[in-house]
């Protein structure tokens, strides 16, 4: 299937960052029906995603170097509770997952901790750079579906202690919790919170290189 440069270039001019935050007492509520349409989506969305290109495997069992987690709105709500009531969380953490929808987790998987090497340490940022491509599928894939979503560094939810409650294994590093917003589900009610680098966006980064000619 032939896919036009428009309709690409139209996509990734269109996704926006939009921080929905909710009430942790009064959270957003998926109807079963919705979640039967929208889940799918998400996790077919996850696995296309999944073609993001990298370079080197993740010698673990599984040969990319990413995990991504799929919280589905039962969970968000009850993992909202669970910091705010039980931990004391002020930040934004339990706010954004009363809010949303779902929430993917997106980790990648570190091959030298500590990189000793320039081979070592180019390997450690391929790693971040595919799930960092991976990442931005799956936000243009989304918004592709309608789907609101922000792509947060996880505060809290990055901690050891953290993904030990949720049963991530230990060794991988967050790289983003993408927060999803269901068309049918989007509230005017919730503060809603525009990126704060659109305005500050340029083309002053791209430089042509000339070389001198033999």
């Amino acid at each position: 299937m032939e896919i036009s440069a428009e309709t690409i270039h139209d996509l990734i001019q269109t996704r926006v960052t939009e921080k929905v935050l909710g009430s942790v007492q009064d959270p957003t509520v998926v109807p079963a029906e919705v979640a039967a349409v929208n889940d799918p989506i998400v996790r077919q969305a996850v696995k296309t995603a999944g073609m993001a290109p990298f370079h080197y495997p993740r010698q673990r069992d599984i040969a990319e170097p990413w995990r991504a987690y799929h919280l589905w709105n039962t969970d968000t709500n009850t993992l909202a509770r669970y910091l705010e009531t039980e931990l004391g969380v002020q930040s934004k953490e339990p706010k954004l997952l009363a809010a949303c929808s779902a929430v993917v987790l997106l980790t990648w998987l570190p091959e030298h901790p500590q990189p000793q090497t320039d081979k070592q340490r180019v390997t450690e940022e391929e790693h971040i750079a595919a799930t960092g491509a991976m990442g931005q599928n799956l936000l243009l894939l989304l918004t592709a579906h309608g789907m609101g979503n922000y792509w947060s560094s996880g505060g809290i939810l990055r901690t050891p202690e953290l993904h030990a409650y949720l049963g991530i294994p230990a060794g991988e590093r967050l790289m983003g919790a993408i927060f999803i917003e269901y068309p049918e589900c989007r509230d005017q009610t919730h503060e809603r919170k525009a990126g704060a680098l659109r305005k500050l966006r340029s083309q002053s980064w791209i430089s042509d290189l000339t070389l001198a000619q033999p």
